[in-house]
This record gives C-alpha cells, structure tokens and sequence, in this order.
C-alpha cells in the first residue's frame, strides 16, 4: 500500500458504538435497500451489522435502513458515513445524499 492509499484510508466508528438517528423520510426495508442496492437481503443486513446503516426499535420489528446511509456505503463514502453518525446533518457531504435520494 503506498503513501497516498494510507492518507485516503478512514477509520469507521465500531457501528455498535453509535446509533444513528434515522429520520422517517429516510426509512427503507432491507428488501427495499436490496433492490436499491443490487444486492442480496443477506449482503444488507450484513452492511447493516457492519456499517450501523439501520436500526430495529424492538426485537422481532422490522429492519429500518436509512436510504442516505445505505447510498453512502454504496459509494464507500466514509467520511459521509462519519457525518452522518455524528449527527452533523448539515454537513455538505451529508446534505449531498439527501438531495441524491431526493428528500429535500
């Protein structure tokens, strides 16, 4: 790995240490988020595990991805990700995602 792939590498939070607050508008089934994403039911909820992309408000509900964050891995956008979990919805980078999956 040279110098300039390190510098571009980002250190994702551990997806369990952060919960992220999914707003209605953004909610998608992890049927929804497959056929989005052109993967399998299985490869979302294992980018869900992995990335903290959804979230389950009581055991045996239903999976609610978030439609910006599951772009946002689409892409390998990390630091958008970071945004994102931290909150900062006002971020550009956060903003762009929004607008992409028409929301605002």
């Amino acid at each position: 790995m040279t110098t300039n792939q390190t510098a571009s590498i980002i250190a994702l939070p551990d997806a369990t240490a952060v919960r992220l607050h999914i707003l209605p508008d953004e909610v998608i089934t992890v049927a929804e988020a497959a056929i989005h994403a052109g993967k399998t039911t299985k490869t979302i909820r294992r980018w869900c595990d992995e990335f903290g992309i959804a979230r389950q408000v009581r055991k045996n509900s239903p999976v609610q991805v978030s439609r910006i964050a599951l772009d946002m891995v689409i892409h390998g956008d990390w630091p958008a990700l970071e945004r994102l979990k931290a909150g900062d919805r006002g971020h550009r980078l956060v903003a762009f995602y929004r607008v992409l999956a028409n929301l605002d």
